[in-house]
């Protein structure tokens, strides 16, 4: 009760407050090719424009987003079409993202720049689906390989959340509302400004479901029992400008999220289980940082932080793993800009990740406990160039690790305007991933691991011309992207039953893309991605990579109304398979399957908004991880409230 009073203070507060001086956009929430203007930080440190770089960026709107009642950061991901996302369930449960046909544990997430993949983890992937999107303004997905910038894990790519910040006028706020099917209610509320010199962001976020039983239907062990999810987000972003030359920020975040779960830990089955639950999957975070401006176009910036993950099983009330895992970090970046013509960006940065694990294997209290250690070091510099048409982009870095010493990657790239309308780009790079703390010193671990390896190139197109009077009205683009990957991390089911470097894969990728404005108010678009992605040794097809991936969305704005219709097609996989009793059969071939989502959006006033969105409105049964169910027909209604006061 006292939390929907505070919702309904909240809204008459906004609903009364003087309009906002401009309503939210509407327009597509993931761009493919974007606008020349479009500025981005991911793919380089430094801030460059989007089509200026030899690189495949995305750039994702999360405002319109949920404008379109896209809530949960999964599905928000979905917009970058190279990103496949493969999600055990609904929203809350766990989800996976595949980058460029990469493993789910070669991708590097950052919030703002900061690491935040799972320490604790056996396989140290960050998962993407225990988390909401409120307090994000934009996403940039940067694919390939970019561990030259940013050290481990960014093999197939990076993804970098980046947090609001305050906004003009000294105070700015939004409410966010929604509910729908399988029990779900939603929330946000957030507030951001400028006061002088201090900007301060402040956001809040509940979500909460009954959900849906993640055990298939086919099955026998099918019971109908609902497998809930909740999640709450505060997230409190400060800049304070000392001086012309200096200034102070302060960024913490921290997550709280459950989520109930079915199966047998002990023969690996697909059962019901109604006390199974993830009780706890807690990730803090948290940053200070300082940046000074020593001369015109040279900083210095230094920030110290950390983050810890922290999560719990448990079965019959009973805690049965836990997984707590730490990173504290300490870096400098200097950088320096000779107009838009030349720049360089140095770093250094010193990271200690500890770990401390106790596991029962889901079928007992613990029995078996894991407690290691490990700091490493890294130095890089990158370099950009623009000459006329051409632009010339190089990355080099240097990473020591107490346990197999100085691992160096690098990358070149080079973009080249044939025409204003038209570019071509290629790039090459290398990359690697560190065997985790897990797969080192667990009960099952391994102390002599090799990092993996990776080396990619790429080659690429985009162009728009100018049709139906608009000045963008035809965009196109494609990419072939090549990739080998070596000393691949595995476990060995014969002795001496440890991780071990085992694998070799041959990843091969290409994507076509285009967008068609035919009228103002009306834009399609359409992409595919065709991923072969192979053991290197065998020629076996790599678990959970589609050779085809399909998306098609067609997006209406016309004065208040909004409406956006998308279709998302998966095709034949290879998983894990399970048979109607729930029992694994082995490896095999999932079928495909396609979605259809619309959603309804209506401007009030330009500080008031609803929608309604439909998933999966032809009723599709599915299932996105074999042995998993997908979401069912479900409809959302939601409300956005949005207010300023001018400064």
């Amino acid at each position: 009760m006292q939390r929907l009073d505070f919702f309904v203070t909240a809204a008459l507060a906004l609903a009364l407050a003087p309009p906002a001086a401009q309503g939210q956009q509407a327009g597509a929430f993931g761009s493919a090719n974007p606008a020349p203007e479009t500025i981005v930080v991911t793919a380089t440190r430094e801030p460059t424009q989007a089509q200026a770089l030899p690189a495949e960026v995305d750039i994702i709107d999360v405002d319109a987003a949920r404008n379109a009642g896209i809530i949960t950061l999964a599905e928000t991901l979905r917009a970058a079409p190279g990103l496949d996302l493969v999600i055990n369930g609904g929203a809350g449960q766990p989800a996976s993202i595949f980058a460029g046909g990469a493993n789910s544990n070669h991708t590097l997430v950052l919030y703002d720049g900061l690491r935040i993949n799972d320490p604790a983890s056996p396989a140290g992937a960050f998962d993407a689906g225990e988390d909401t999107n409120a307090d994000l303004a934009r996403i940039e997905v940067v694919q390939g390989p970019m561990s030259a910038i940013y050290g481990s894990d960014a093999i197939g790519g990076v993804v970098n959340l980046i947090p609001r910040h305050g906004g003009p006028g000294p105070f700015n706020a939004r409410l966010d509302l929604g509910a729908g099917s399988f029990g779900v209610l939603s929330g946000a509320v957030g507030i951001d400004g400028a006061l002088a010199r201090f900007r301060y962001a402040l956001t809040g976020e509940v979500f909460g479901a009954d959900g849906f039983d993640l055990i298939p239907k086919r099955m026998s062990t099918y019971t109908g029992e609902k497998d809930g999810a909740a999640m709450a987000t505060t997230t409190g972003v400060f800049d304070f400008a000392a001086s012309d030359a200096l200034s102070v920020d302060l960024l913490w975040r921290q997550r709280r999220a459950q989520a109930d779960y079915d199966g047998d830990a002990l023969t690996g089955n697909r059962v019901e289980d109604n006390t199974l639950k993830i009780s706890r999957n807690d990730l803090s975070l948290g940053r200070f940082g300082v940046t000074w401006s020593i001369a015109e176009g040279l900083s210095l910036r230094a920030t110290y932080g950390g983050m810890r993950q922290q999560r719990v099983s448990r079965d019959f009330g009973v805690d049965t793993d836990i997984y707590d895992g730490a990173r504290r970090f300490g870096d400098a970046t200097l950088s320096w800009r000779s107009g838009e013509a030349f720049s360089v960006v140095a770093g250094a940065t010193d990271e200690r990740e500890e770990v401390n694990i106790a596991e029962g294997f889901g079928i007992a209290p613990p029995f078996v406990f894991t407690q290691a250690h490990e700091t490493n070091a890294g130095a890089f510099v990158t370099a950009q160039g623009r000459f006329d048409r051409l632009t010339l982009t190089a990355a080099v870095r240097s990473d020591h690790y107490e346990a197999f010493g100085a691992h160096a990657t690098w990358r070149l790239g080079a973009s080249y305007a044939l025409f204003d309308n038209l570019r071509i780009y290629s790039a090459y790079g290398t990359a690697f991933r560190a065997p985790t703390l897990y797969e080192r010193f667990s009960a099952s671990g391994n102390p002599n691991l090799d990092p993996e390896r990776s080396s990619s190139w790429e080659a690429g197109a985009d162009a728009h011309f100018s049709l139906f009077a608009q000045a963008r009205g035809l965009e196109l683009g494609a990419l072939y992207r090549h990739s080998d990957i070596g000393d691949l991390i595995g476990f060995s089911s014969t002795p001496p039953f440890a991780y071990i470097n085992v694998g070799r894969a041959k990843i091969q990728t290409a994507e076509l893309r285009a967008a068609v404005r035919p009228l103002a108010w009306l834009r399609a678009r359409a992409a595919y991605v065709y991923t072969d992605a192979a053991n290197a040794i065998t020629g076996a097809p790599l678990l959970r990579r589609p050779k085809d991936y399909w998306t098609a969305e067609l997006e209406a704005a016309e004065g208040p109304l909004r409406a956006d219709l998308s279709w998302r097609e998966v095709g034949d996989r290879q998983d894990v398979l399970y048979d109607s009793a729930g029992v694994f059969t082995g490896v095999g071939t999932a079928p495909r399957y396609g979605l259809l989502r619309l959603s309804l959006g209506y401007a009030l006033s330009e500080r008031a908004q609803i929608y309604i969105a439909g998933e999966n409105l032809a009723g599709k049964t599915y299932e996105p991880a074999n042995g998993y169910a997908g979401q069912p027909l479900s409809v959302t209604l939601g409300v956005r409230l949005l207010s300023n006061v001018a400064g």
